[in-house]
């Protein structure tokens, strides 16, 4: 064997992912802060930054998918939950773009309109649905260990 084994209780493997999930967090809020450096500080152009952005996109819809199934960490919200989720992003985002470029032409509804409404919609529908199947898993598991 090329590596000694040693046992681990659930205490220490608890700690270890505790500080690997605070360390993968930091992470990405610095590979966050590079991207937004290099756009808004440097102005270098959007199509640029393709790869740092999927990495950091990928990174950060992984962990959180993966949290949500395998761990049965993050709770499963509630139908009130969902739509206060929905409706925060959507004015979030809706804010944002709206000061930022101001009230865009209705003709122009799907490039502007459309991605304000759906992508909240994706995206919490897609954090309910791993969640509700991640509970289901961890509750399966608990009643075969019964």
């Amino acid at each position: 064997m090329l590596f000694e084994r040693r046992p681990l209780d659930e205490r220490v493997r608890a700690s270890a992912g505790r500080i690997g999930a605070i360390w993968l967090g930091v992470t990405q809020v610095l590979l966050a802060a590079v991207i937004f450096y290099r756009l808004y500080v440097l102005g270098q152009p959007d199509h640029e930054l393709r790869d740092f952005q999927a990495v950091l996109a990928l990174s950060l819809f992984g962990h959180i998918g993966l949290q949500l199934y395998f761990g049965g960490l993050l709770p499963v919200p509630t139908r009130s939950g969902v739509l206060v989720m929905y409706f925060g992003l959507v004015a979030a985002i809706a804010g944002t773009c709206l000061i930022a470029y101001g009230v865009p032409p209705l003709a122009d509804w799907h490039n502007t309109y459309l991605p304000a409404v759906l992508g909240p919609a994706l995206l919490v529908g897609l954090y309910w649905f791993t969640a509700w199947i991640g509970k289901r898993r961890v509750e399966r598991l608990m009643e075969v260990d019964d």
